[in-house]
């Protein structure tokens, strides 16, 4: 059995990522291997002096990175392989978390018919996530905005239980492919601290914003996506059939 960590409640990382982070090495180093059950819900709670809720949100961030996967009546399995992950899925946060195996979540915390530079636009603002049995752990809160008069009757829409991209494929006929984005960090606001929470001591938060296309170049939707910090992202460059070296190595 591994040594006991101890977790720091006054450290500025929150004890559920904390946690993460210790079975995370555990499992790449391989003291956990494929197929073994991590320990109990129940275990690491005693092991650590820590609610059950937020050993439950370490395992969703083991379970959305795809290290683990959860089976009634076995526990929370070792299931290391790797995946490619990608800063934007085109097939929606839905249809990906569901092809995972995970259960996904949608709070719509606001819908609104603006005036924009080329008629009406629908404003979609909702915290994305992921729920493993009773916890919730949002991971992105989208902004998007959408053209009424390209896609007249969208606002009619549940969105907090319809998935966006998957009304645009089935009703409109427009799939994304491709998006022009730029990355930056935003400072935290009330609305970041409703969606990941406040136990999150962090200067700033990764945000994409731009434009997603359709195969034929048209505009599907203008967004803005901001990243719990809690989420880890791997990030891949190709340099093509040349030497091997970046450009200005």
């Amino acid at each position: 059995m591994a040594d006991t960590i101890v977790l720091d409640p006054h450290a500025p990382v929150p004890l559920y990522t904390q946690l993460y982070r210790i079975l995370r090495l555990r499992i790449l180093e391989g003291e956990y291997a494929e197929g073994d059950a991590i320990p109990s819900e129940n275990v690491l709670r005693d092991e650590h002096g820590i609610t059950r809720s937020t050993v439950r949100k370490a395992i969703a961030l083991l379970v959305n990175e795809g290290l683990v996967r959860q089976f009634r009546g076995k526990g929370t399995i070792v299931s290391y392989a790797p995946i490619s992950n990608s800063i934007w899925n085109f097939g929606g946060f839905t249809d990906y978390s569901r092809a995972r195996g995970q259960r996904p979540v949608t709070a719509l915390l606001e819908q609104a018919v603006e005036d924009g530079a080329n008629g009406r636009v629908l404003k979609l603002v909702r915290a994305r996530g992921i729920a493993v049995e009773d916890v919730t752990l949002f991971l992105n809160l989208d902004t998007s905005w959408l053209s009424l008069k390209r896609y007249p009757g969208l606002e009619g829409f549940d969105f907090e239980k319809q998935s966006l991209y998957q009304v645009l494929r089935d009703h409109y006929g427009v799939s994304p492919v491709r998006s022009e984005l730029t990355l930056s960090v935003v400072a935290p606001s009330a609305l970041t601290t409703k969606v990941f929470g406040d136990g999150l001591n962090v200067p700033g938060f990764l945000c994409a914003t731009g434009d997603v296309f359709s195969s034929s170049d048209e505009l599907v939707e203008r967004t803005s996506v901001i990243y719990s910090p809690t989420l880890e992202m791997r990030v891949g460059t190709s340099w093509g059939a040349g030497n091997g070296q970046p450009p200005g190595a």
